[in-house]
């Protein structure tokens, strides 16, 4: 059989590169209303809220027909009124090359599954079950009791459920100052997530440890100092994903206004109470 082929996708090309951020939002704001307030800067091509289902996420972008518009509109509409609320006008930077290279990068090759009608061989069985099937035989009409006897089920206990993974209330709203922030190297620590957001206002950054094996599990959250500094973080990194180790991280507003500490920092804060009296 001849191999397939391999594709690899075109760069997605932005429609609209023209375009301004606009962010504080007010949920209840339409695409036509923010169409309308932009309308008498110049010639609006789209006007798009950014939403998760139904819901308005506060911020969204608005394309003009030329580079000229944009910076009028940052001009004349920054810091003005929409729906009772001060909204925020920025010039919206398109995606750079590099970060379409990254997105449509080839991915990793996978394992090529087996053909119809092939098998897995069966491994040989080992020299030594002769022997000891051998050494059995004499004692086969003594241990015939113990043989015919029922066997001991083997129980084990139940593992307690996580803290950190309990069911999240499904009335929850989402924070208006902490992101989640998913598929995080391992080998990442709080200071490392905290500089990948060194251009924005955060009181902490936090990374999960994985009790067990003291490294993380992968995802964390960052506390901004307010909703402008989330909402404008959320999408920056939208419109340019960031790349750690060759992974792609997820931004999303978090559930919980905050990260509820692990076991390991409760340990880090209670050796550190005594040398701190120490200094004293």
């Amino acid at each position: 059989m001849s191999a397939t082929p391999e594709t690899t996708a075109a760069p997605v090309v932005d429609q609209f590169p023209n375009k301004v951020f606009v962010g504080n939002l007010s949920f209840k704001t339409t695409d036509g209303q923010l169409k309308d307030f932009f309308s008498d800067v110049g010639e609006v091509k789209e006007a798009r809220i950014i939403t998760r289902g139904p819901r308005s996420l506060g911020y969204g972008f608005v394309s003009f027909a030329d580079e000229d518009t944009v910076d009028k509109a940052v001009a004349a509409k920054n810091q003005q009124e929409l729906d009772e609320r001060t909204i925020n006008v920025e010039s919206a930077r398109p995606m750079t090359k590099a970060s379409q290279e990254e997105r449509t990068a080839k991915p990793a090759q996978r394992r090529q599954p087996r053909r119809n009608g092939e098998r897995k061989e069966p491994k040989e069985p080992k020299a030594r079950v002769d022997a000891v099937v051998e050494a059995v035989k004499p004692e086969a009409q003594e241990g015939s009791s113990r043989r015919n006897a029922p066997r001991r089920q083997r129980r084990f206990p139940k593992r307690e459920k996580p803290a950190d993974t309990a069911e999240v209330n499904a009335n929850t709203k989402p924070s208006e100052t902490v992101v989640f922030v998913g598929n995080l190297p391992f080998s990442t620590t709080d200071e490392e997530l905290s500089k990948l957001f060194a251009d924005f206002s955060i009181s902490s950054a936090h990374v999960v440890i994985a009790q067990r094996t003291g490294r993380g599990k992968g995802y964390g959250f960052v506390t901004f100092s307010n909703n402008d500094e989330q909402t404008n973080a959320i999408s920056k990194f939208v419109a340019e994903p960031i790349v750690v180790n060759e992974r792609v991280l997820t931004i999303s507003p978090a559930v919980n206004e905050t990260p509820t500490a692990t076991a390991t920092d409760a340990a880090t804060a209670t050796e550190s109470a005594p040398e701190a009296q120490a200094s004293a």
